[in-house]
């Protein structure tokens, strides 16, 4: 079964699904391990490991390598950290795909305005309402697993 399937079979459940983030192949491997069911790439951990604070500074093709070293690591789904999509609604198609084609269950985008900031942190701003549904609407259908 692809990982994706698995990850949308735990999303029909009406269980909560607790993914520890990860930030390399060794951690998502440990979470595994502990029985999780799946593993959370976090963008943090991810900039971190680079030597950068999680400003955006991160590239897209950064990220999916590291989201490619989580999934092929670990046997349970991988749930990564696509920041804003790294631009426009083109931008955006190509970052499903390419996380997608990697391995990885499934991407959440953030809804920020740029430059974005860390989730943890104060002070950010969101995108209007209006244009994050028509981000969402060319999303939908870029992903040929993504559902």
């Amino acid at each position: 079964m692809k990982q994706s399937s698995a990850f949308r079979s735990l999303m029909s459940s009406d269980k909560i699904i607790v993914a520890p983030g990860a930030y390399d192949g060794i951690t998502a491997r440990v979470i595994e391990y502990a029985g999780f069911p799946a593993v959370y790439m976090t963008g943090a951990g991810t900039a971190a490991t680079l030597g950068y604070p999680d400003f955006g500074l991160v590239t897209m093709t950064e990220m999916v390598a590291n989201a490619a070293t989580l999934a092929r690591s670990v046997n349970i789904p991988v749930i990564a950290d696509a920041d804003t999509g790294y631009g426009s609604e083109l931008n955006v198609t190509r970052t499903v795909r390419e996380y997608e084609s990697r391995g990885v269950a499934g991407i959440h985008i953030e809804d920020q305005v740029a430059p974005k900031r860390c989730g943890h942190l104060d002070g950010k701003e969101i995108i209007p309402a209006d244009e994050f549904r028509h981000h969402r609407a060319h999303r939908r259908p870029c992903g040929r697993g993504f559902r």
